[in-house]
């Protein structure tokens, strides 16, 4: 008997181990940077008086507290206080950068600074060089002459809605999508008005309408990284919408903003990066500011060449994470592109990177960054398929924001393929495979819109139906 008990012992502890590692690595990580955030402000300690009434009030009402509803209380109290001490000043100045672009463009003055800065603008960060293309132009312009009110509210309750329907497309049921909006890179996102939170629709409307991937380079040059999924999927009708749409969306926009606007933004890129060496400040956390720049380039190629390995939903969401990784200027708002490939992993691990990100200070958003890319390869990380199940033998369902779904982009969310027996043509949206059957078709075809591969014939002129399975 004695003998029975010391065994079940160290199985005891070492299940708990398992199942509880995540708070207290997270609990630990947050009390140490708040520890540091403000020397002799005790962060650490107010952190903690948000944290722990919480917790305790829920395992009053619920009776019971798993692991992960810990660490989801954790990164809740974390984003909280990381929202307020953030956001204390500087409210939608990027939005306002974007409008003084706008507006002197409206004046035919210089819109971009072609010449390296060696200091902040005293005037403050809205007067920071503006960086996006010339077909912006236009709709900044317009958004400029509205009174600032209007143009601030339009924006901000335009963005409100990007997150929402966003996280509504990758899965998130309504009360996580309303949740994601106090997650601090989203919320700063929301704070300075960036254009980042508006442009998450294209990567959430990828499955359906994929071309739209073409025009993310127009806001940022990284979005071109995810475009490159249509090429992985050989999806060359959605490539050539976009590319089409792309070319004129600049041909109609040309007679207003010329080609000289299009060389000063080129020569704007060049001169900001050139800025960088001079503000450390202006790589905000991303790896190009504490690495050597031939070691942050291959650590971005290592990681797109990683990404382009799987085709798919899954391809899709390492994309966007290689967006991220590749970033030679990156801020908490950056992280966003990230969330499909967050989501991909086991409750665990999805909630000590998105508790890292909210604190958004050296070494937490580059261990997330880490831990993201990681899952990719290493098993145990990335959510299986019986996740819901019980967690480490604790008998309880992991909190996770997917609920029972085991990816983004839902399967049931995928429209069926339109499917041609005389082409043999499977058309669908999905990104990974339709498989045909049937007396007069047998064939795989892997991607969207593409020819049915390995086609296998029957007899000639039948007419029985033909099935098709979609796995999205």
């Amino acid at each position: 008997m004695r003998a029975a008990r010391g065994r079940r012992l160290p199985s005891s502890l070492s299940r708990v181990a398992t199942a509880w590692w995540g708070p207290v690595a997270l609990g630990a990580f947050a009390l140490w940077q708040f520890s540091q955030t403000a020397p002799g402000g005790h962060d650490d300690v107010v952190w903690a008086a948000v944290f722990v009434p919480a917790a305790v009030l829920v395992l009053v009402v619920r009776r019971r507290l798993s692991p992960t509803e810990v660490m989801a209380l954790e990164v809740l109290a974390t984003a909280l206080f990381a929202d307020f001490q953030n956001s204390m000043a500087g409210g939608l100045r990027d939005l306002h950068l974007y409008l003084n672009a706008g507006a002197q463009f409206m004046d035919h003055g210089a819109v971009y600074t072609t010449v390296a800065i060696h200091s902040y603008p005293k005037a403050g960060l809205e007067y920071l060089p503006f960086l996006y293309a010339p077909p912006t132009l236009p709709i900044f312009g317009l958004l400029s002459e509205l009174p600032r009110g209007l143009a601030d509210g339009l924006w901000v309750a335009g963005s409100v809605a990007a997150v929402v329907v966003s996280m509504r497309a990758f899965g998130l049921a309504w009360r996580w999508a309303l949740l994601a909006l106090i997650w601090t890179p989203i919320e700063q996102g929301l704070f300075t008005g960036n254009v980042v939170i508006p442009s998450l629709l294209v990567l959430a409307a990828a499955m359906r309408l994929g071309g739209m991937l073409v025009l993310g380079p127009l806001l940022k040059p990284q979005n071109g990284i995810v475009s490159l999924w249509l090429i992985r999927e050989r999806a060359w009708r959605r490539l050539g919408g976009g590319l089409l749409a792309l070319l004129l969306l600049v041909l109609a926009t040309l007679p207003l903003v010329g080609i000289d606007l299009w060389r000063d933004w080129l020569n704007g890129l060049s001169a900001y990066q050139e800025s960088q060496q001079h503000l450390n400040g202006l790589y905000g956390v991303g790896l190009g500011r504490y690495l050597p720049m031939w070691a942050f380039l291959a650590i971005a190629a290592l990681t797109l060449v990683a990404a382009l390995w799987v085709r798919g939903r899954e391809g899709l969401a390492r994309l966007g994470l290689a967006s991220v990784v590749a970033s030679p200027s990156l801020w908490s708002h950056g992280f966003v592109f990230g969330i499909p490939s967050f989501l991909r992993l086991r409750a665990e691990w999805l909630w000590l990177v998105a508790g890292m990100m909210s604190i958004g200070q050296w070494p937490g958003p580059q261990v997330a960054l880490g831990i993201g890319v990681a899952a990719w390869f290493v098993k145990g990380m990335a959510r299986p398929e019986n996740d819901e199940k019980a967690a480490a033998g604790l008998g309880r369902r992991p909190l996770h924001p997917l609920g029972s779904a085991t990816e983004p982009w839902p399967s049931d969310d995928c429209p069926r393929p339109r499917l041609s027996r005389s082409r043999g043509v499977a058309q669908g949206t999905s990104g990974r495979t339709v498989a045909l059957a049937g007396p007069g078709l047998i064939g795989v075809v892997s991607g969207p819109d593409r020819h049915v591969e390995n086609v296998r014939e029957g007899r000639s002129g039948t007419s029985a139906s033909v099935a098709a399975i979609v796995d999205c």
